[in-house]
């Protein structure tokens, strides 16, 4: 695989670089052109490049000039915006760009990033795996492609509450006001609370994720260092890659009020 980065910035290129080669491998291909002139008289040699990484603002001329060249030399070629910037995102959906990532770059919306234009394989799915959350519709686990089933909805729904606090410890008492409409008898609910929480462990522990549910004393949450969430790359701005498609968690009534925010 051949990919060409164009940034002024060096130390944003040899991260994303190095965070390309993590994914893919230390076989592919990379070209990095710190001068955008340069790599307008480079970017249309043959072999062509199969995803150009594109900062946007450079000296000399920017990145939205460059891809209106470059579009003209390869039309099929994947191009993606890697900026620092929010703003340009219209613009990139009337280039139809193929991405448009914040820096610095992440693996994990990288990996959503190939996966969504089909230069990910099976093996480089998989290289520093992570849980996969769905968030955006119905929400889902997966480790790799499968889904992961839990022996109990509460204990499933429990997980989906924890993610939507994105780290931060929830209280037993919190979790009971989530997880059942009554506020009475919270002590045995807290007594099911527990058995919930075992439940989910196992199922994570079954998958070799257990690290990812953290609990202590009387508060919960999640590590999410070990997780790739939809929902927190499209926080973090990666709005082309990941879409919210209307629908939050939508099983759950609790997630309403964040899919209405997010609307």
């Amino acid at each position: 695989m051949r990919i060409v980065i164009v940034d002024d910035d060096r130390f944003m290129t040899r991260i994303l670089s190095d965070n390309i080669k993590a994914i893919l491998g230390d076989e592919v291909e990379i070209t990095v052109y710190n001068d955008p002139l340069v790599a307008k008289e480079k970017v249309g040699s043959r072999p062509v490049p199969d995803i150009v990484f594109m900062d946007i603002e450079m000296p000399g001329m920017s990145g939205i000039e460059l891809t209106k060249y470059a579009r003209k030399v390869f039309p099929r070629g994947h191009i993606v915006f890697v900026t620092a910037y929010t703003e340009h995102a219209l613009t990139a959906w009337q280039l139809h760009m193929d991405g448009y990532l914040l820096k610095p770059v992440q693996q994990e919306d990288l990996k959503l990033l190939f996966d969504h234009i089909g230069l990910l394989d099976d093996t480089a799915r998989n290289i520093g795996s992570k849980l996969r959350i769905r968030c955006f519709g119905k929400f889902e686990v997966f480790r790799g492609e499968i889904p992961i089933k839990f022996s109990r909805s509460k204990a499933k729904e429990l997980l989906a509450y924890l993610i939507a606090a994105r780290g931060s410890a929830v209280t037993s008492g919190e979790l009971c006001g989530i997880l059942w409409d009554d506020a009475t008898d919270i002590e045995r609910k807290k007594t099911y609370l527990r058995q919930y929480a075992s439940s989910l462990r196992a199922g994570l522990k079954a998958v070799d994720a257990e690290d990812v549910f953290i609990h202590n004393r009387d508060s919960y949450s999640v590590n999410i260092a070990l997780i790739n969430c939809d929902y927190y790359s499209y926080l973090r701005g990666n709005t082309m890659t990941v879409r919210y498609t209307g629908e939050f968690m939508s099983q759950y009534s609790w997630a309403e009020e964040i899919g209405a925010q997010l609307q």
